[in-house]
């Protein structure tokens, strides 16, 4: 069975344009920041451009890197977590 992948166009602000062989190659590039998201993407088949920023597929890609305090946040709060259910544990043992 042979997998047809989509491939994607994208055009930055000076109208270059970049055909990218697929989805996963296109999270990866607007995830390490290759893509702007004022860039526009379409589907290869597609006449509709839409700004990467607004293209559901990469929606919360950039989230974490954007504030950083969420990842601090949530490492804070997994290590207090694990603080209380150590001491539940010791606490039901004796």
């Amino acid at each position: 069975m042979t997998r047809i992948t989509t491939r994607y166009v994208v055009k930055n602000r000076a109208g270059e344009e970049l055909v990218v062989p697929s989805l996963d190659d296109l999270h990866a590039l607007y995830a390490h920041g290759f893509l702007a998201d004022e860039d526009l993407v379409r589907q290869e088949r597609s006449q509709a451009w839409v700004r990467a920023g607004d293209l559901p597929a990469l929606h919360g890609v950039r989230e974490l890197e954007r504030d950083p305090r969420k990842v601090v946040s949530l490492v804070a709060t997994v290590a207090v977590v694990v603080v209380l259910l150590v001491g539940l544990l010791r606490f039901l043992s004796r």
